[in-house]
């Protein structure tokens, strides 16, 4: 994939064609190419087929990226990323950056870094599961809003809900969503162990995911309350999972689940290791689940 500045943006990453060194005549777009053009207060991306749209990212930072890498990585996901999608993923990731100065949200703060670790690795669930459909999604412990934000950038069909204990993620995460202009999304400031136990929460999403580093038995107890029978709770892991799902095997049937499906998998572009663990909702989770605030961690089911 071919990536131009045109002859008014004094920006040029290493890599990338200098317009006053290439043919200035009028020629459209390579199938592969996007052309980064001036807008006055951001810059317009144009790729084929597609009309230029302001994007709010500074001339400064756009110097920073190299969209070939993320380009090629939804490639591989089997992702196709429109301009608008483009934009925003560039405006979370501005938001991200400058945010995480004065509260500690990532320690992932390089742009290649973000793409790997934070967009890919998130809509890496497209490999489990089929997202181009309306589907109630809860991400319970979001963050700084993955993989929530970008699965919705991506698949606009979905409708989700992001819970965090930290309020002040979730301040950002709707500065986020409003700055992106992002609809049929909403942030929660809450415990699993308070919402779960709530009719509006409990057993009403068809998807549970969760990127927390957490044991499976935690997790699990946590989760799978709020999916409804027949939805799915998908941990992102990573390291010995077969060891653990083993382990968390007997929580997970008393919560009402069974292990439906374990994705291993490279995160596109790196040699990183990542998995999916897919479990399935077959029965309700009896009353008293999720214990209280702190049980399911210090004191997992066995």
């Amino acid at each position: 994939m071919g990536i131009k500045f045109d002859e008014n943006c004094s920006n040029q990453n290493e890599g990338m064609v200098n317009p006053g060194e290439s043919d200035k005549t009028s020629n459209p777009p390579e199938e592969d190419e996007i052309i980064l053009k001036s807008g006055g207060d951001g810059f317009k991306i144009s790729a084929p087929g597609q009309t230029g749209k302001i994007v709010k990212f500074t001339e400064r930072a756009l110097g920073k990226y190299q969209l070939e890498k993320f380009y090629k990585g939804l490639e591989q996901l089997g992702i196709t990323c429109s301009e608008t999608q483009m934009g925003q993923f560039l405006t979370f990731y501005e938001m991200l950056i400058e945010k995480n100065k004065v509260m500690n949200l990532t320690s992932i703060t390089e742009w290649e870094d973000a793409v790997e670790k934070h967009f890919l690795d998130s809509l890496s669930l497209i490999k489990c599961m089929d997202l181009n459909k309306k589907i109630r999604v809860l991400d319970l412990g979001t963050g700084a809003g993955f993989p929530g934000i970008p699965l919705k950038i991506v698949f606009p069909e979905l409708e989700l809900v992001l819970v965090d204990s930290l309020n002040k993620r979730i301040l950002f995460i709707k500065d986020v969503l409003e700055e992106l202009q992002l609809d049929g999304i909403t942030a929660v400031h809450g415990r699993a162990e308070d919402l779960a136990v709530k009719k509006e929460y409990r057993e009403k999403f068809g998807l549970c995911v969760s990127r927390a580093v957490a044991n499976l038995s935690a997790l699990a107890e946590y989760c799978l309350p709020f999916v409804k029978i027949g939805g799915n709770f998908i941990s992102y892991k990573s390291g010995e999972i077969e060891e653990e799902a083993a382990q968390a095997k007997k929580a997970i049937s008393v919560l009402g689940g069974t292990v439906s499906k374990i994705e291993k998998f490279t995160l596109p572009g790196t040699d990183v290791s990542r998995a999916f663990i897919q479990i399935e909702k077959k029965k309700k989770t009896p009353k008293g689940y999720p214990r209280k605030a702190g049980t399911p961690s210090k004191h997992p089911i066995q």
